[in-house]
This record gives C-alpha cells, structure tokens and sequence, in this order.
C-alpha cells in the first residue's frame, strides 16, 4: 500500500468528502511520468520523431502496469495512422538574388529558410522553380485599412518576388496608429504573405528590420526538423548578414528608418534587381500512434457504453513554426505542462480506476493522443475508429499542471447537465475551484468528439509565458494541483459510468 493512502485520508476529513472513493491520485507519481515524458532525451515530443515514439512506449507500459487492457484494434496498445509530418529536403534548394552590380547566393539552413512552401510528392522533383523574377520592395508588406496603412498602395507586385522587413514600423511606439507594442493582426506573417499572395506575388522574401539588427532566427536548425506553412506562395526568411550588401545598395534601411517616422510607405520596384528561387521540398508522410487502453465496465449491458479519458502526448519538438518564441527555434521545448501533465494524470487515473473497477458499470477509454499540435490529427482518428462504438462522453486533459487550487472546464455551454456532476466531483476529488471557462467548447480533442455529437469536457488550469516555449519544465509544475485535477477526472467519469441515463448535448 502507498503511503500517500493516509494523505488521501486527511484529505478527505479536511474538505468534508464522505469517502475515499478511489485510490487517491498520488502527486509524486503525476510527477514521475511528467519528468520522463520531459525529459530533455525525448526532444520535445514532435510528431514523426523517434522522441515521440519513446513516449508512446512509455505511456503503454505505464498503461499496462495500470492493469488496462490493450485497445489498439489489432496493434496492441497502439492505434497507428498516417500525417505529414515536416519536410524531406531534396538536393538543389538555392536562392539567388541580384542587384546593385551584385549577386548574393544563399544557402538553406545556412543563410534562409522556407517560412511556407508549396511541397510536392517527391523530393527529386522542383516543387518552386522561379528564374529571374523581377524583385520589388514593399516596406514591411503591412496592410491595415482600418489604421490607414498600405505597404502595396500604388505598387505592381503580380509576378514578382517581393521583399520585406520584419516586425512593423513605429513598433515600440504607444502613441503609433498601427498599435505599438501591442500585436495586430495585420502586421502577422500570415497576413502578410495573405496579402502578397492576393495582389499576384511569387514569392515574399522577409529580412530582419534595421531596428533588429540581430537576426533572431537559428538558420542551421532547419535541416534537423524541416517544417512550414502553406501559404501558396514561398516564403523565405533572408540572414540579414547574407544581403547585407543588397540592403546598402538600395539604401533600405534609411527607407525603413523614414517609414518608422511617419507612417508613410515607400515600396518601389527595384531597378534591375531579380530573384531565382529553386525549391526541392516534399511531403514526409510519418506513421505516428495513439496509444489506448481499456477498463471494461462491470455491468453486461452498459459495458458496451464508454467514456474516453484522454490527453495528447505531442508536443512541438524543437520548436519551429509551432513555438511561441521562434527565436528559440533550436532549443528543446520539453512540454511539462503541455502536455506531460495531462498524460500523467490519465495515467494514475487509470491506475486508480483499474483499483476500484466496481464504480465503473459502463467501460473506461483512456487515450494519450498524437497529433494535437499539428491540428487534432490523433483524436480525429480515434473518434472516427473508437475502441468502443458507444462513447458517451469525452473528459479531455490538456495543460493541468499549473493548479493552484483551480481548473478552468471548457464544454459546460454544450453540456449544461454534467454542471452539478462537476461540482461534485470536485468536492469528491478533495476539493478544487471549478471555473467555468469562458472559452466554450472544442478547444482541443475534445473537438473531435464534439465534431461526433459526443458530450465532452476540457480541464486546463491556464496559460502561461511558458505556453510552446522551452521554460515549460517539470520544476514549475504544481503536483499536488495537477493529481486533484486528475482525481476530479476520474470522479466524473465514475459518475458518468453509473448513470442510468445518458448526458444530452444542446445543439452546437
């Protein structure tokens, strides 16, 4: 027996719970699986990496040792399926750039890099070959009607490369109309190539602005984790360093500093100058796995009915596009809170309930989730092939690791009934702060459940500034918060499973 036992015990006297229902959740336990699921040899947990496998290994021993049952539908534990997942790099990718009397060739992942490309089937293959495209300046390729900005008023961009700054003009200024400090959409580098891809361009090349001289982005990173958007054109971040001689012939800086003064633009085509952009990038199609486990019900009839625990295992590896700080690109983003904590919790909460499995007339799906970071891809595939045809409901885990005696739960709007199962979860679970989350539904896998018509509830204790950043480490995360987390859980869905009805759904 564990000592934490009498722990639950005092737990249960202190908030007035009138039994221990289960196993208490034990805090060192969540804390184990959260420090190796972050572990710094797991690389971040990017979807199609060999760190990713590791832990989908870790979390199906962890599964077993809980007692479940594998519900991988012929794979064991596992439940495979296919995404593109990153970049092959093909030989050949170059671009050049001409002007001034001169000619920069740059190299990638030496002196640029694709922010969004337009990837083919096959890395032989020139996905983008563009030859002598003339080359236009667009200021910091901003658009803002509604502040009275336009870096393409007057200007033919249809056919050509267009090349930009970074950042936006008057950025550190609070009295500035394009918002200071203060991020706008427009000045975005989606809106931006939106922009450039609406008016005919071929490509947008984007240069550091003169006032960050110190170009924030690790080219080198780029061949270890290939990855970009789509935008339908290419996209290229340019080494400041490497076109440096270009900036100066075109006298670009003084333009940019102008620009910064009064908000006026200044974008012209720039005489003789042309771009040659080859680009040998591909789809990378990865076998990644969910990784589920069963709890069969107790009861013969509704043991067909199931609720699904889940909680995604991917994280976004060393960082990329998916980071919150892209200048760290490179560093690990180990992921602790997001979304170690969450697997953690329906780890113990397994053990817990396989403990105590008269409270579960109906069936337990537990499932650790890939695909999350890059678009709901794991939970899509479950929900499409569920271990059980009847899932009654979803409880989803998702950033649980920073508590502090609270839980924000999304879905209540959808599902106004489970409210008072919550409440009083909460209370059993040794008492947590429930707030309603202002969000609403479908924030995370629970949308894909949400998407079936599958009542379904999101825990998460909040964001932070270590949200897809590499500071989310397991030193920062709160225990004892995240195990009664984990226990609110796992008394809602014992709640769920002995239910003689089923929770509806209002209409979405």
């Amino acid at each position: 027996m564990r000592r934490v036992a009498s722990i639950g015990v005092l737990l249960a006297l202190a908030f007035g719970a009138t039994r221990a229902a289960t196993p208490p959740i034990d805090p060192q336990a969540v804390l184990t699986h959260i420090k190796v699921l972050s572990a710094d040899d797991l690389q971040g947990r990017a979807n199609g990496t060999a760190g990713l496998e590791r832990a989908a290994e870790y979390i199906a021993a962890e599964f077993r040792g809980a007692g479940l049952e594998p519900a991988g539908g012929g794979n064991g534990f596992f439940q495979p399926f296919e995404i593109a997942a990153g970049l092959a790099i093909g030989a050949g990718n170059e671009l050049i750039l001409r002007g001034g009397g001169q000619t920069v060739r740059l190299s990638l992942g030496a002196s640029y890099i694709p922010l969004a490309v337009t990837p083919n089937d096959s890395p032989r293959e020139p996905s983008i070959d563009l030859d002598n495209v003339p080359l236009v300046f667009a200021g910091y390729g901003v658009v803002a009607p509604a502040q009275k900005y336009d870096d393409y008023a007057g200007i033919d961009v249809s056919g050509k490369a267009v090349l930009i700054f970074s950042h936006e003009p008057q950025e550190n200024r609070a009295d500035s109309r394009l918002n200071g400090a203060r991020p706008l959409r427009e000045t975005s580098l989606y809106a931006k190539a939106l922009a450039a891809r609406n008016r005919g361009a071929r490509a947008l090349l984007v240069v550091s602005d003169p006032t960050h001289r110190v170009d924030q982005v690790n080219y080198e990173v780029f061949p270890l984790e290939p990855d970009a958007e789509d935008h339908a054109i290419p996209v290229l971040r340019v080494s400041r360093a490497s076109v440096a001689p270009l900036l100066q012939a075109w006298d670009l800086d003084r333009v940019a500093a102008l620009i910064d003064t009064d908000l006026t633009p200044r974008s012209r085509a720039l005489t003789a100058a042309t771009a040659d952009y080859t680009e040998f990038l591909s789809r990378n199609p990865r076998t990644i796995r969910n990784v589920v486990g069963m709890l069969r019900g107790t009861d013969a009839e509704r043991g067909d009915e199931a609720i699904v625990l889940g909680a995604h295992y991917d994280h976004v590896g060393l960082g990329g596009r998916f980071s919150a700080a892209p200048d760290m690109t490179g560093e690990i983003h180990n992921g602790a809170d997001d979304n170690a904590s969450g697997v953690a919790g329906i780890i113990e909460a397994a053990r817990a309930a396989a403990a105590d499995r008269s409270r579960f007339p109906r069936s337990l799906v537990f499932v650790a989730f890939a695909g999350e970071e890059r678009g709901l891809f794991g939970s899509a595939h479950y929900a499409s092939n569920p271990a059980i045809r009847d899932t009654i409901a979803m409880i989803n885990l998702d950033m649980i690791g920073r508590s502090k005696g609270r839980v924000e739960v999304g879905g209540l709007v959808a599902s106004p009934s489970l409210a008072d199962d919550v409440n009083a979860a909460a209370k059993a679970a040794g008492g947590i702060e429930v707030r309603r989350s202002s969000i609403g539904a479908g924030r995370s896998d629970d949308a894909s459940f949400l998407d079936k018509n599958i009542p379904s509830l999101h825990f998460f204790t909040g964001f932070h500034d270590d949200y897809h950043r590499p500071g989310d480490d397991w030193h920062k995360i709160d225990a004892p918060g995240t195990a009664r987390v984990a226990a609110l859980a796992l008394e809602l869905a014992a709640r769920l499973a002995a239910a003689r009805g089923r929770p509806p759904m209002l209409n979405r």
